[in-house]
């Protein structure tokens, strides 16, 4: 299943409906549960970017084999909403130095939900459809005004055997985990509703109340809490000279005219947005061969991952020491499990492979050093960054190498054609990879500045594409590094880029 925007997604032509939840403004009460620190964060930078604001929604497209019952998929709306409280908070914005604070958090009683059909027009075409759905995602969904998230039906034109459910949600209320368990969850929901057969679904516990807990546990972290020393040794660690900021950001080269790209942007520079990819890097089988030559070597395809991505640092720029931000989810209880919510916190992943010869050579040594700040993710980084400087304010490169072969549902994601989406970005300095595994492959999403260095991010990919198909081809790589003099911090690395060994 790829990570892409709306617009990348082959949306069909057809009738389009939203769904919107509904409350009466008496409804909502104060509630003294703290926002977690992402979401106070998140709805801090709306409030002060005022009107500049641009959405920021994630969310998720997938075919329901049903034919659309409109009072049904109404009932499936509120009962999700019913499920998980996070739907059902808010915050309401005060004026500066307030008693209460700038942002508190209102919610309202599960039985307090309505859902309103909205219609768009019948028989639209693909494209007018495609516009129309991310333009009104883009308008509604924000992080200050309710509801949070939304959902929209396309039925297609002469197909009345099922329709596609596309929901976004602000990302204070949704993480990417969520994206991928709603689809089993919706369609069950759906199902029952149409049958009034059970759903046999589990309940899970209220992201409001991590949230509470979580800021109860920030509270506690003082300067000799594990997690800021280690914070701070990764900040001040001696960077290369090809990663030398304090965060670490997209490893630095030249990038030649004639650098091949197999792999290149999906936006064009000029339009304000940060530059898109998704691009499959491996198939079904060549993912089963890259997997067993890393467990081969008495590894995890993890640590198989991150050492490619460090051969392509050298071979690029003459440093396999690679340092970025792991993001990591926080459901660390049974009752978080399938909860909707932002259960995210990031941990400091420094890759260190040593001079090896070969890939199956740098395994183990990259399993250790990735895994060296592992621990950290169970503290909140916000009050971790006050202690250490609070102008250290990750991310800037941010890596995600996430399994998802074993989630419930699947082996259905491609026949259903589901899609986890996210919201175009505005243009700025952070470079993000997400690289999933799949029974299909493994998929890379990327979004990274739609500026003159956008092709170093092209050419990065492509190399790593290229040194994970000889290890799937030979078995293993020999380790390449570009000779590089001594360079001075924050210069750029000459030359032209290495050939990958033989």
């Amino acid at each position: 299943m790829e990570y892409t925007e709306l617009t990348d997604y082959s949306m069909p032509g057809g009738t389009v409906t939203a769904w919107e939840p509904q409350v009466d403004a008496e409804e909502w009460q104060t509630d003294s549960r703290q926002l977690s620190y992402m979401h106070l964060e998140h709805a801090r930078r709306a409030v002060r970017e005022g009107s500049e604001w641009y959405s920021q929604w994630i969310g998720t497209a997938f075919r329901i084999e049903h034919p659309l019952d409109r009072q049904a998929l109404s009932r499936t709306i509120i009962a999700w909403y019913r499920r998980h409280e996070a739907f059902r908070t808010s915050v309401r914005v005060h004026e500066p130095h307030h008693p209460q604070g700038d942002l508190t958090r209102i919610t309202v009683a599960a039985d307090a939900i309505t859902v309103r059909e909205r219609g768009f027009g019948a028989d639209l075409p693909a494209g007018e459809v495609s516009e129309l759905v991310t333009d009104y995602f883009n308008r509604t969904v924000t992080p200050l005004s309710w509801p949070h998230c939304i959902a929209v039906t396309v039925e297609p034109t002469g197909d009345d055997s099922g329709f596609l459910l596309v929901f976004a949600a602000d990302h204070t209320v949704m993480d990417a985990y969520t994206q991928v368990f709603a689809i089993r969850e919706l369609t069950a929901l759906y199902a029952a509703e149409v049958t009034g057969e059970p759903h046999a679904l589990n309940e899970f516990g209220s992201y409001l109340d991590f949230s509470d807990a979580e800021r109860r546990l920030g509270e506690q972290i003082d300067a000799n809490n594990a997690a800021v020393s280690q914070w701070r040794d990764f900040f001040d660690d001696t960077p290369t000279a090809v990663q030398p900021e304090p965060i670490p950001r997209f490893p630095r080269f030249e990038v030649p005219s004639d650098s091949p790209r197999t792999i290149v942007s999906e936006r064009l520079p000029e339009n304000g947005f940060q530059a898109t990819l998704s691009h499959w890097l491996l198939d079904a089988a060549e993912t089963k061969r890259f997997d067993a030559v890393c467990k081969g070597a008495g590894s995890s395809m993890t640590a198989g991952i991150y050492t490619a991505l460090s051969m392509t640092s050298a071979a690029l720029s003459g440093s396999a020491d690679l340092r970025f931000i792991g993001p990591v989810h926080t459901r660390n209880a049974i009752e978080w499990g399938e909860a909707v919510g932002w259960f995210v916190g990031i941990i400091p992943v420094a890759v260190r492979p040593g001079r090896p010869a070969k890939f199956t050579d740098a395994l183990t040594a990259v399993a250790a050093t990735s895994a060296q700040y592992k621990g950290v993710g169970a503290a909140p980084f916000a009050p971790v960054a006050e202690l250490i400087g609070g102008d250290v304010t990750p991310p800037g490169f941010v890596v995600s190498y996430i399994d998802l072969r074993h989630a419930e549902g699947a082996a259905e994601w491609t026949p259903r054609q589901a899609r986890v989406l996210r919201s175009a970005t505005r243009d700025a300095d952070e470079v993000y990879f997400w690289i999933n595994r799949i029974p299909t492959g493994v998929n890379v999403s990327a979004r990274f500045p739609a500026d003159e260095n956008a092709g170093a991010v092209e050419v990065f990919l492509s190399t790593f594409q290229a040194i994970l198909k000889k290890i799937v081809a030979d078995g293993d790589c020999e380790y390449t590094y570009r000779a590089v003099e001594s360079v001075p911090a924050g210069a750029h690395t000459g030359g032209s880029t290495a050939a990958l060994g033989s």
